[in-house]
């Protein structure tokens, strides 16, 4: 058992909840309707899945274990006109997280990498003969797609033991829900 935080109910060194935990949070932003959310959650659970299957001696999750996860586990239904690239969604992150927009730096270094747009609904938009740089990416698809991926993730970890053991061991940093006793 792991205390974590003086006097905070103890936390089993593997609980896997707290990757639940996560997950709810990102259904509750879709299911209320709330797209901002929704996407910065959704980008939550990837960098945080990401640093969970960082390689065993890397100390701190990278710009290539983000996109190395999603090109491993985020995939799009095949009826999506777009499929998802590391780079892009990488890119996609960057831009959303630090200046609450489409463009990153990353793509002006890189003319590849596709710009995001969101629109709430469940199909992406993506014409490369109008715009070949711009995706508009429907939320509810992305959100249903990162939780895929995620079961994706999980049961990989329930075949593959060596990334078993880095999550377990890595989990101890994730957030808890604890109650706090009074």
């Amino acid at each position: 058992m792991c205390t974590g935080i003086r006097g905070v109910a103890e936390i089993p060194i593997a609980d896997w909840r707290s990757i639940t935990s996560l997950v709810a949070e990102l259904k509750r932003c879709d299911q209320s309707g709330l797209i901002t959310a929704s996407i910065a959650m959704a980008f939550i659970c990837i960098d945080s899945l990401a640093n969970l299957a960082r390689p065993t001696q890397a100390s701190k999750v990278t710009r290539a274990d983000f996109k190395a996860w999603v090109d491993k586990y985020l995939k799009a239904h095949d009826e999506q006109p777009y499929k998802y690239r590391g780079k892009d969604v990488y890119a996609a992150r960057c831009a959303f997280l630090h200046t609450y927009g489409s463009e990153a730096e990353l793509h002006t270094q890189d003319t590849d990498i596709k710009k995001f747009a969101y629109h709430n609904g469940g199909m992406h938009n993506y014409n490369p003969q109008i715009d070949p740089s711009l995706v508009i990416i429907g939320t509810r698809s992305f959100v249903n797609d990162v939780i895929i991926a995620i079961e994706s993730f999980i049961e990989e970890c329930g075949s593959n033991s060596d990334l078993k053991i880095r999550v377990e061991q890595r989990l101890i940093g994730f957030l808890h829900e604890v109650p706090i006793s009074q």
